[in-house]
């Protein structure tokens, strides 16, 4: 089994913004649902120092074929791109795709 991670960075935006893209995200996977033996996890990414801070959203993605993980990966990151630019959010970076 591969496990992919990907955190999406973006700044500027309180926690219910944040939830607001992630309920963008989650609404997409129930139109385009994995394939068989693929699970999705999309979730706040935050940091701790003197209170909870949210920093973006955090991508998960278990399964067998490293290709299939990698493409399943490439559409959340547009779908995410794209809810950015419909919502103008204008600060978000996303890091590299971890597969372990």
């Amino acid at each position: 089994m591969r496990v992919s991670r990907r955190e999406l960075l973006i700044t500027g935006l309180n926690s219910e913004q944040i939830d607001v893209l992630i309920d963008g995200l989650r609404n997409f996977l129930k139109e385009e649902a994995p394939p068989d033996g693929y699970v999705i996890n999309v979730h706040k990414e935050a940091i701790a120092c003197c209170g909870v801070f949210p920093v973006g959203v955090a991508i998960e993605i278990e399964g067998i074929d490293e290709h299939v993980i990698e493409h399943l990966d490439q559409k959340l990151c547009a779908k995410v791109i794209e809810i950015c630019e419909q919502k103008g959010i204008e600060h978000h970076k996303c890091e590299p795709i971890r597969i372990t």
